[in-house]
C-alpha cells in the first residue's frame, strides 16, 4: 500500500503553523502525510514569508513538484494555502475573476485558472476566502481564554459575522476592513495580536469539523484533501 504525501505550500507562518498544528493531525486519520513550506519570498536572502507576484508561487511548486518524483510506494499530491485578500495582480484569472460579483465565483474562477495554468494532476489548488482570519473568526470566544478583558471587544467583533450573513468567509476584504485589520484594531490600545500564535490556538480549539460547518469553501477544500486517502 503507498503512502499518500500532501505538501502544502503556505503563504505565511500563519498558515504554516495551522497546516502543521492543526490540518495535518486531522488529515492523519485519513492515511494522509501532511509537509508543510512557506513561499519563498527572496531565494538569494533566503527569505520566506509574504507573496509579492504570482512568479513566486508557481516556482516553489514546480520545485516541490521536481523534488518528488512519483515512487512505487509513495504518491505525491500539491495544495496551497493563499489569501484571496491582497493576492497579487498578475495572479491568472486575476481581472477577469474581479469582475465578477459573488466572491465564491471570485474564488473559484482563480483556482480553476491556477490549476490550468500549474497543468500537474495532483494539484489542487486553495484560496483562502479572503484571508486566513475567516478561520479565527469561527471562534472568536475561545480568544477570551487569553484575553478575558476583551468581552466587549469580542461582542462587537460577532456582529461583524451577522453583517455577512453569519458566513465568516464573506467578510469584506478591503484594506480597512479585511478580518485580520479587524482584529488588530479591536486589540489596539489593550494587546498585540499575534497572528500566527493565536490563529493556531483558536482554529485548534474549533476544530476541523466546525470550520468546515461555517465555511462552505474551506469545506470544499478539505473534502478533496480527505479523498486522497481513498486514491
Amino acid at each position: 500500500m503507498s503512502v499518500v504525501v500532501l505538501h502544502v505550500l503556505c503563504e505565511g507562518q500563519t498558515e504554516e503553523r495551522f497546516a502543521s498544528s492543526v490540518l495535518k493531525p486531522y488529515l492523519k486519520e485519513f492515511g494522509i502525510v501532511v509537509k508543510t513550506t512557506i513561499l519563498t519570498t527572496n531565494r538569494k536572502k533566503r527569505i520566506r514569508g509574504g507573496m509579492l507576484s504570482y512568479r513566486q508561487a508557481k516556482t516553489d511548486l514546480e520545485l516541490l513538484m521536481k523534488q518528488h518524483a512519483p515512487k512505487r510506494y509513495e504518491q505525491h499530491f500539491y495544495t496551497t494555502m493563499f489569501d484571496l485578500y491582497a493576492l497579487p495582480t498578475d495572479f491568472p484569472a486575476y481581472v477577469r475573476a474581479h469582475h465578477a460579483v459573488d466572491c465564491y465565483e471570485v474564488v473559484q474562477l482563480l483556482e480553476d485558472a491556477f490549476a490550468q495554468e500549474m497543468n500537474h494532476p495532483r494539484f489542487i489548488p486553495y484560496i483562502q476566502l479572503h484571508e486566513f482570519e475567516a478561520l479565527v473568526f469561527c471562534g472568536l470566544d475561545y480568544l477570551l481564554d487569553e484575553y478575558p478583558d476583551m468581552k466587549r471587544e469580542i461582542e462587537h467583533l460577532k456582529q461583524v459575522i451577522k453583517t455577512s450573513g453569519d458566513n465568516t468567509e464573506r467578510i469584506n476584504n478591503t484594506p480597512q476592513t479585511a478580518p485580520s485589520k479587524r482584529i488588530i484594531q479591536a486589540f489596539e490600545g489593550k494587546h498585540h495580536y499575534d497572528k500566527p500564535k493565536l490563529g493556531v490556538f483558536v482554529t485548534h480549539k474549533v476544530g476541523i469539523a466546525t470550520l468546515k460547518e461555517k465555511c462552505p469553501h474551506f469545506k470544499k477544500w478539505i473534502a478533496e484533501l480527505e479523498q486522497l486517502g481513498a486514491s
